[in-house]
């Protein structure tokens, strides 16, 4: 049972169903990408990110995805959390941190010293509150995207 309320599906915590499995419909998966306004991807790229990730933890409403993130990386000194994503309908609501929450303490008991994840400068406070910093003393997340050309600054003319 559940009100509508501005736009928003209120809902009961308790009521939502988190799984640790990364048997998870990529057409369910792309649905719910869509619905925060990502991209389109392509199903077996997304059946190929589950199946190379450390963990994949998703939030359920009865039968219905609503929220997902996923973690990459060696599963023994680091992981990184990707694609934390839930359905507009049940956000500002505890379901990310629900997951979030969850999908640490899994990574905890395995105990993985190193989770680092990349977010958007204006969510970081959100992650800040799930105990992520950031400190470029210590760390700076970098990136290159794949149609980049190579820098190698040693092969640079003087200009």
């Amino acid at each position: 049972m559940f009100k509508i309320i501005s736009g928003k599906k209120q809902i009961d915590l308790n009521n939502i169903t988190i799984k640790h499995d990364k048997d998870v419909s990529p057409d369910l998966i792309q649905d719910l990408y869509l619905s925060v306004g990502w991209q389109y991807r392509d199903i077996q790229d997304i059946r190929g990110s589950l199946d190379n990730s450390v963990l994949v933890t998703t939030a359920w409403d009865e039968e219905k995805l609503i929220g997902i993130a996923r973690a990459t990386g060696d599963g023994i000194f680091s992981v990184t959390i990707w694609d934390v994503a839930v359905k507009p309908i049940y956000q500002k609501q505890g379901v990310g941190k629900l997951i979030l929450k969850s999908m640490l303490t899994k990574l905890d008991d395995c105990g993985i010293p190193l989770i680092t994840l990349y977010v958007e400068w204006a969510k970081k406070d959100f992650y800040s509150k799930l105990g992520f910093e950031t400190n470029i003393n210590k760390v700076v997340g970098m990136y290159r995207y794949k149609n980049e050309p190579f820098r190698d600054k040693r092969n640079r003319r003087n200009e």
